[in-house]
């Protein structure tokens, strides 16, 4: 079971369109996938078209010892979910030691799936670090932007914190360039920069420029339901397959 976060200290890069869009294209490839929501603003959740309003429960009552993962686990279409609501900005005042370990504490005996996807907050606050202690691999989704980019760095300082305090096995999996258009200079500057500083770690296939992405959760719907012949379909079939092969040390 590959246990991997989707995150970025940065709102606005991608983070959760990738998150839902690469669980859906694992799933049409045959594996089996659950996607945790560990954002208390739910916007996987949303997007899978689910009411984080209206679900009983939510990773908030797993974290918080309120009830078992088993009972909150949503089949939705054969990609599983375990869905966030507001209740999730509450786990830090949560009165227990050891904050950042509550969602591995609570996930210890699950099993049975290929791919666990995380979609983290655009923070490094305790609901990341909780998120980053479970996983063994991090994607970094980067909007092919300066100031994104230079963002960036903060992360893997972040992680590189939790790989000595927290969680040794954790190592990035990959950066996906999101919101390419080979049009810009800056767009083509900043992977170039990328691939420089951090050779090996930028994914090969880039998400481009595509209305149909930014359309798709208005509908509650990932991009291969809502549009399979899209650009955005195609990106993330293939960044999926790179996934796939790239396979943890």
């Amino acid at each position: 079971m590959r246990t991997i976060a989707i995150s970025n200290n940065k709102g606005g890069v991608g983070k959760t369109t990738s998150t839902v869009n690469i669980a859906a294209a694992l799933h049409l490839m045959g594996h089996r996938v659950l996607v945790i929501d560990i954002d208390h603003q739910a916007q996987s959740t949303y997007h899978f078209g689910i009411d984080p309003n209206k679900v009983k429960f939510s990773v908030y009552d797993i974290m918080s010892g309120e009830a078992d993962f088993s009972k909150i686990i949503v089949d939705r279409n054969g990609i599983f979910v375990l869905p966030a609501n507001p209740s999730l900005r509450n786990i830090e005042f949560l009165p227990v030691p050891a904050k950042e370990f509550l969602l591995r504490e609570a996930l210890e005996d699950l099993n049975g799936y290929d791919y666990v996807l995380l979609d983290c907050p655009p923070s490094l606050g305790v609901l990341t670090l909780n998120a980053l202690s479970f996983s063994r691999e991090v994607i970094i989704p980067l909007q092919v932007q300066f100031l994104p980019f230079h963002g960036m760095y903060n992360l893997f300082e972040a992680i590189d914190m939790v790989k000595k305090r927290l969680n040794r096995d954790i190592q990035v999996c990959g950066i996906i360039g999101t919101m390419f258009n080979a049009k810009k200079d800056i767009n083509r500057e900043v992977l170039e920069e990328t691939e420089k500083r951090l050779p090996g770690k930028l994914f090969k296939t880039l998400i481009r420029e595509n209305t149909s992405l930014q359309e798709a959760p208005s509908w509650g719907k990932t991009i291969f339901e809502y549009k399979p012949e899209s650009a955005g379909a195609k990106d993330y079939m293939n960044l999926a397959k790179e996934i796939v092969e790239r396979s943890p040390e």
